[in-house]
């Protein structure tokens, strides 16, 4: 589950474009960081979102996880965002990435475990 949070398989994206107004009423609907930062931000140049982590971790399904699973979930995200983990899939998360996906959800996401506040991504391996 966190692999899909955090868009570890996701296929680059390049040459979209829109003229709808569509991505900012979609960033508008988000919360937003005390920076200004919202996980509904697009990218669409490399990337569709400009942070590596899904919206959807605000979503009812994602927030009505019995006790258990979702701190299972938040373990793993802590280990990954951390830097901790030294599987090469994750080197794709830069040290910058994972700060402002630690910094947002530290801000927006309510219940978010205590052990996100002292959180320092490491940097990223070379």
């Amino acid at each position: 589950m966190v692999d899909y949070l955090l868009f570890v398989d996701a296929v680059p994206v390049t040459g979209i474009a829109g003229t709808s107004g569509f991505a900012e009423t979609f960033g508008a609907r988000g919360p937003r960081d005390s920076r200004g930062r919202s996980l509904r931000d697009f990218d669409l140049d490399g990337r569709l979102f400009r942070y590596p982590c899904s919206y959807l971790i605000y979503s009812p399904g994602f927030t009505g996880l019995p006790v258990t699973a979702k701190a299972a979930v938040f373990d793993r995200l802590r280990e990954v965002l951390s830097g901790a983990d030294p599987d090469p899939r994750y080197d794709r998360l830069t040290a910058d990435d994972r700060r402002a996906v630690v910094e947002i959800l530290r801000d927006t996401l309510p219940n978010l475990p205590d052990s996100f506040g002292d959180l320092i991504p490491l940097p990223s391996r070379p």
